[in-house]
């Protein structure tokens, strides 16, 4: 019987080397995408952070947008900004890392090298890894590593869990590295448990099962090294918020005062129910009416320039995505936020309020702390829809472009900071008598490889989850006579698109119940790299065979 022919290793790191060089040139060659003017709120408020941790002042002076944002991405930047790499370079050794760890952690079900070696292109050239949206300075430039490097790495663990200790101890670690950087990075990490928490099962159960098995309870116990990681992160950041503001918190977004008195608004009752309106006009009456600490608010929510900047002009009022925002805003303005403690005493004193006239209302939801919209039946075929839309567009690699073709929305003043804060140019500078921004040749060169790496996405990726499923559905079938590691890979990789599927609904419910935005690649940043990697695994590997 011939032995099958393998890449030797020398020959895939030299490869890999060469892999990583050019991609980090591609990197190299894109320019970052400033909204300082048109997003204050989100990347001028990481860019003020990461300079305030810089100076060693943590996020600055207290304000209403102090506690509103998990804060890991300031982070990032300001180590990035401390090393001096450059911000686009910084996020594509993440990926980097990432496929590696990734490879290590499927090794154990792709064996040979060159397979190893396909993984990791696939990985690192993902057209999402480039795409404009990581252009942006904000959160989702790191986010879907995070979460990328948390899938694969709790695969590796499951994989390694019965034969290999030392190896799933690694892979647990990895994943939790992802997961904990997660959670302090985006608000809705907590998409992750579900994946985690079968896997944590489903590894248990094999572990218990197999009564040869040594070491049962340590076996057992490592599961919970992402979650002791996680924890430590989350404690970490609601340390250093106390040491500076006197409050234990992640986020005032997700939980306390703020999110108690939100919450309590969003639960009245609405004489016209509107998908993207979570408080209405009607209701602000009604509590302008029945809540006295409520009615300051009313010049500033329906009077000033506030209404003028959140509300929507497609409805007519504030959307849900911007109302807590306004909300918030509004209450500076009144001097509610000169400190966290004025400004949990109020919220409470409010909620309270708020909570007695939603009592009094017999249609009225019951109380969550949340800044959720809350879930109604009229929501379903609006997120379907948007669900299916969004699949399609994952699937056609829509908005993969690798420039930004729009300017900067960014003052001269403020370029010289950014960039050199950022060690990265910016796509400020127009082409002569243009609104278009200006590219040089190697910059055009490098778009347009970038282009064709889409294109070739485009085409492969769809054939290759269809010709995976193909395999899949035959292992199935004889899924009993499996072992033990295509077992675990084989509902890996059926978790992943779950996930996958899980995310897009997430999204599909933000969209049409509080962005309105229309289908944004950015908050389907996450999806991208786990139906590649699922695809690409499911392609090199015979689940038939050992």
């Amino acid at each position: 019987m011939k032995k099958d022919r393998d890449l030797k290793i020398k020959y895939c790191l030299a490869a890999g080397t060469l892999l990583v060089l050019f991609r980090l040139w591609l990197a190299s060659r894109q320019m970052i995408y400033i909204l300082p003017l048109s997003a204050p709120i989100d990347d001028d408020l990481y860019f003020n952070w990461a300079n305030s941790i810089v100076a060693g002042n943590w996020l600055g002076e207290y304000n209403w947008l102090t506690l509103s944002k998990y804060p890991f991405f300031a982070l990032w930047m300001a180590f990035l900004h401390i090393v001096k790499i450059p911000y686009l370079i910084g996020g594509c050794l993440l990926w980097i890392l990432v496929a590696a760890a990734g490879v290590f952690a499927l090794a154990p079900v792709i064996k040979k090298n060159i397979y190893r070696l396909v993984l990791f292109a696939v990985i690192i050239y993902n057209p999402s890894t480039y795409g404009a949206f990581t252009l942006r300075v904000y959160r989702d430039n790191i986010f879907p590593p995070l979460c990328t490097l948390f899938f694969l790495a709790m695969t590796g663990a499951v994989l390694r869990l019965k034969k290999d200790l030392k190896g799933a101890v690694i892979c647990y670690l990895l994943a939790g590295v992802g997961m904990a950087a997660a959670f302090i990075t985006r608000e809705d990490g907590y998409w992750l448990l579900p994946f985690y928490i079968a896997a944590a099962v489903i590894g248990g159960i094999f572990v218990l099962l197999d009564k040869n098995l040594d070491k049962k309870a340590f076996r057992l116990i490592s599961t919970a090294l992402p979650t002791v990681l996680t924890v430590a992160s989350v404690l970490t950041i609601c340390s250093i918020n106390y040491k500076y503001y006197n409050v234990f918190t992640l986020t005032d977004f997700n939980g306390g005062s703020f999110a108690d008195c939100y919450g309590a608004m969003t639960r009245l009752s609405h004489e016209n129910w509107h998908p993207l309106v979570a408080v209405p006009e009607d209701v602000r009456q009604r509590m302008y009416e029945g809540c006295p600490s409520f009615k300051q608010f009313e010049y500033y929510l329906e009077e000033s320039a506030i209404k003028k900047g959140y509300a929507s002009g497609r409805t007519g009022d504030y959307q849900s995505g911007s109302f807590y925002w306004a909300l918030r805003r509004s209450a500076d303005e009144l001097g509610i936020y000169e400190s966290p403690q004025k400004a949990r005493r109020f919220w409470e004193q409010l909620a309270g309020e708020v909570n007695r006239l939603r009592e009094k209302d017999e249609n009225a939801l019951p109380p969550r702390s949340t800044l959720t919209p809350p879930l109604k039946a009229e929501y379903v075929p609006m997120v379907l829809e948007n669900a299916w839309q969004s699949v399609w567009y994952v699937l056609s690699w829509q908005d993969m472009s690798g420039y930004e073709n729009q300017l900067s929305d960014v003052t001269t003043g403020q370029i010289e900071k950014w960039e050199s804060f950022l060690y990265t140019k910016s796509n400020y500078a127009a082409v002569e008598n243009s609104a278009l921004p200006y590219h040089s040749p190697t910059q055009k060169i490098a778009y347009k490889i970038l282009d064709i790496i889409t294109w070739i996405y485009r085409a492969l990726i769809p054939l290759m989850l269809i010709a995976g499923a193909v395999r899949a559905a035959k292992a199935v079938m004889g899924f009993g006579q499996l072992s033990y590691a295509l077992k675990i890979i084989l509902i890996s990789l059926g978790g992943m698109v779950a996930m996958a599927i899980f995310r897009i609904f997430i999204i599909s419910f933000m969209e049409v119940a509080a962005f309105n935005i229309g289908i944004y690649s950015m908050y389907l940043g996450t999806v991208y790299p786990l139906i590649v990697t699922t695809a690409t695994a499911a392609c090199m590997r015979n689940f038939e065979k050992e």
